[in-house]
């Protein structure tokens, strides 16, 4: 009789099981509209260029939805939904591009460009830091100028010249 017990025990807890299992998706909510629109924004219309499912008009983004909103109510996680549009349609409907593949070049080469344009941008500026910069001196006027110094006898005596102009400008309006 013992035995019988334990039978009949682990048949009824089996039986409880299976109609817990049986009811489940019967007990399952459907998904919100909000919630089908968070995995909807993550798709990109196959038919408009630069729009996401959830804000997209078109007949064959709302019936994109009324599948994601199927596949959420069957219990599917949103990476799996994500998977099932990617595996039908191809990676092109994601809008954030996966990190396998060709799709690794996506995320690497931005970084890759932003780092030779700093290197390029530091050899231009040391470039810049080590480049002889003449400055003109400023002599008084009267100042004679030491020989050997050409470029500056000329720089200097030009200088001069436009200054006595502008001082004999400056005495006729006084």
């Amino acid at each position: 009789m013992n035995r019988n017990k334990r039978t009949s025990l682990r048949l009824l807890i089996g039986l409880m099981v299976w109609v817990i299992l049986a009811a489940a998706p019967a007990l399952a909510q459907e998904p919100s509209t909000d919630e089908i629109n968070a995995v909807a924004k993550k798709l990109s219309c196959p038919t408009c260029t630069g729009i996401n499912v959830a804000d997209c008009p078109t007949e064959t983004c709302a019936q994109w939805r009324a599948k994601i909103g199927e596949l959420m109510a069957e219990g599917k996680s949103e990476q799996e939904i994500l998977d099932y549009f990617a595996a039908r349609y191809g990676d092109h409907v994601l809008q954030v591009p996966p990190k396998r593949g060709f799709f690794v070049w996506v995320w690497i080469l931005p970084v890759i460009a932003m780092l030779a344009g700093l290197a390029w941008l530091t050899y231009l500026m040391r470039g810049w830091a080590r480049q002889r910069v003449v400055v003109p001196v400023d002599y008084p006027q009267g100042a004679k100028v030491a020989a050997g110094s050409g470029e500056m006898n000329d720089v200097a005596a030009s200088e001069d010249e436009y200054l006595r102009r502008v001082q004999q400008d400056l005495e006729k309006l006084s």
